[in-house]
């Protein structure tokens, strides 16, 4: 994948690097240097808002829904995994 410098210094990522690294606009990601010119890109935050999880169980559950414990538990484990997180904090 290659990204192009604008006349202002920055870049723009595309959507798919954006949720390979589970982050959305405004959230942060750090950058390392290593040797050789080249950088470690990693998502900042440790995990998945309350407002991220949210809007992922609605858009994955139906609206009228019966869910037990489990599944819940099931769900919430699932849209972590899919943001690229490590499990549940």
């Amino acid at each position: 994948m290659e990204l192009t410098l604008t006349a202002r210094g920055q870049f723009t990522f595309n959507k798919s690097l954006m949720k390979h690294l589970g982050v959305s606009a405004g959230e942060k990601i750090s950058i390392r240097k290593l040797p050789d010119g080249k950088i470690e890109i990693q998502a900042k935050k440790n995990k998945m808002s309350a407002r991220s999880l949210l809007t992922t169980l609605r858009s994955t559950v139906e609206t009228d829904a019966k869910l037990s414990i489990e599944e819940m538990g099931d769900e919430i484990a699932r849209c972590y995994a899919e943001a690229g997180m490590k499990g549940l904090e």
